[in-house]
């Protein structure tokens, strides 16, 4: 199957230009749910993640009808019986699109407890599923399922073209709840924020920008305003490249990249959330690793020298708490201290430190 139909083509093509409105998790996966049966015709639209070893799962669904509290007891209890599950734990591959018929006999598949206790009684045995990443647990995908009829070539062939745009869109999404929830533990006085965004008007100026965007803007485009309404003239024409591809419905199987401008020891990537009314930009910063040995000589222990690396490369209190096998009330405790030893008071300020000491140390 290489070749789609003239309707086809233009079902794809509607669907991606509504897929890349700016959309938090939630509202993606509502989305999806509801978007994705008017291209690919089914009873059952589903988002699921899963975790066989403990049996735990979240599932959504569109209709919702099938969530009843047994149901989701049966799959909990049964789902590493589904194929799809053995697949996606156990290939070094596992397939990013894929029928279930491809992955067992149907006579296999209809002798399972899962089958005839859960998915054959809800009309939900023929199913189309594509995988998606996910950092909550070990299976996540979405789906379409139909009682009987089964799903053609031609309609796995149009899921596969779309689903490099599914996953740019889903990181997208999930990139901005880290922002949105970044925000709003910031509004709390909880958290700093280490992440930027920049609303855009459709004409590509600057509409609404945190602080911390404008900053990078200003470090990383020499010659602009910090205050500037106008983006620097080289992300304004990507920006307005990308929206016109889109509209023009050019590059259907490239999602949008994201632009990376290199410092000198730091990087800002760059993110489009390509709405067409109100285009979104999700920016960080990354920087280089960090050796914690040279920043001991800013008087730090071994344990703050390690932790202060982190900082510098941008990683949050729970996120060094993980790499360092430390409670994240344990590295806030070494965080004090650093800001204290180097007479700072901001992450920010500590990174810059640490990067002073780097330049003039041999790694």
């Amino acid at each position: 199957m290489g070749r789609l139909s003239q309707r086809s083509t233009a079902r794809l093509l509607a669907f991606i230009r509504g897929l890349y409105v700016l959309r938090d998790r939630e509202r993606f996966i509502s989305h999806l749910l509801s978007a994705l049966p008017t291209v690919i015709p089914a009873d059952v639209a589903s988002f699921n993640e899963a975790e066989p070893v403990t049996h735990r799962s979240r599932t959504w669904m569109n209709p919702t009808d099938p969530l009843t509290p047994e149901n989701i007891r049966t799959w909990n209890a049964l789902m590493h019986e589904h194929p799809y599950v053995a697949h996606q734990t156990r290939s070094p591959h596992p397939r990013p699109v894929v029928r279930v018929s491809d992955l067992a006999p149907r006579s296999d598949f209809a002798r399972t407890a899962v089958y005839n206790e859960l998915l054959y009684p809800l009309g939900l045995e023929e199913q189309l599923l594509m995988a998606f990443p996910s950092h909550r647990m070990s299976v996540s995908g979405a789906g379409l399922y139909r009682h009987r009829r089964g799903f053609s070539e031609e309609e796995s062939f149009m899921v596969s073209i779309l689903h490099p745009h599914l996953l740019q869109a889903h990181d997208n999404a999930e990139r901005l709840t880290k922002v949105l929830d970044d925000l709003r533990a910031l509004e709390r006085g909880v958290v700093e924020l280490q992440r930027g965004l920049v609303y855009l008007t459709p004409e590509g100026t600057v509409w609404l920008a945190t602080a911390v965007a404008r900053t990078w803007l200003h470090a990383y485009f020499p010659g602009r305003s910090a205050g500037s309404e106008r983006l620097p003239d080289t992300l304004h024409r990507w920006v307005v490249e990308h929206l016109r591809c889109l509209d023009a419905a050019e590059g259907l199987s490239s999602p949008v990249r994201p632009l990376i401008v290199k410092g000198k020891s730091r990087r800002l990537v760059i993110r489009l959330v390509p709405d067409r009314s109100a285009p979104l930009l999700l920016l960080h910063e990354e920087g280089v690793e960090l050796a914690a040995k040279p920043l001991e000589s800013l008087g730090l222990s071994r344990r703050e020298a390690e932790v202060l690396a982190w900082v510098a490369g941008g990683k949050t209190n729970p996120e060094i708490a993980l790499i360092l096998s430390l409670s994240p009330r344990t590295v806030q405790t070494y965080v004090d201290r650093i800001f204290r030893k180097l007479g700072v008071g901001t992450r920010t300020a500590a990174a810059a430190t640490a990067f002073a000491i780097m330049t003039e140390s041999p790694r």
